[in-house]
């Protein structure tokens, strides 16, 4: 009997502790640029690009390849700016990956940054009289590609700062 009582109890309090979860939302971070869309290269089991930036913890998005064998994850931002980090995290809310980004590349530290890359590139030419920038890099496009097979996102930030122009 005690036995019984134990695993109701134990499933009650699991019960509370996955509604708690379930109404919870990422916060916004400072200088955190709102992406318009989320693209995949292909949907694994119906998860949706944009479940990656819906600021929900308990959604996240199912990354499957394309007919080539290409994974990625494109975010399009609403207009030109300066990329500095872009955070992945997992689904416990714990950051899974952070991509610092220069003005030639971005690096990751984290979890299995061997098999990811991340690149920030723009849709059109950059203008020549943008300033001079080390600790970010400039474009419209953010994409995390993976080696190997599916992959998921429960939530991806990307931060930096809007793009003033020399005149």
């Amino acid at each position: 009997m005690a036995t019984k009582m134990i695993l109701i109890l134990t499933v009650e309090l699991g019960l509370i502790f996955i509604n708690i979860a379930a109404s919870s939302t990422r916060d916004r971070l400072a200088g955190e640029i709102v992406p318009v869309r989320a693209e995949q290269s292909g949907t694994y089991n119906n998860y949706a690009a944009a479940r990656a930036i819906d600021l929900n913890w308990d959604t996240g998005s199912g990354t499957a390849a394309d007919q080539d064998g290409n994974l990625w994850l494109r975010l399009t931002l609403d207009k030109l700016h300066c990329v500095s980090q872009v955070i992945e995290y997992s689904a416990d809310t714990s950051t899974y990956q952070t991509w610092t980004c220069s003005d030639t590349q971005c690096t990751c530290t984290g979890n299995y940054c061997s098999i990811y890359s991340l690149t920030v590139s723009t849709t059109g030419t950059l203008p020549d009289n943008l300033p001079s920038v080390t600790d970010c890099k400039y474009g419209d496009i953010v994409q995390l590609n993976r080696m190997g097979y599916w992959f998921s996102i429960h939530e991806m930030a990307v931060v930096g700062k809007q793009v003033q122009q020399h005149l």
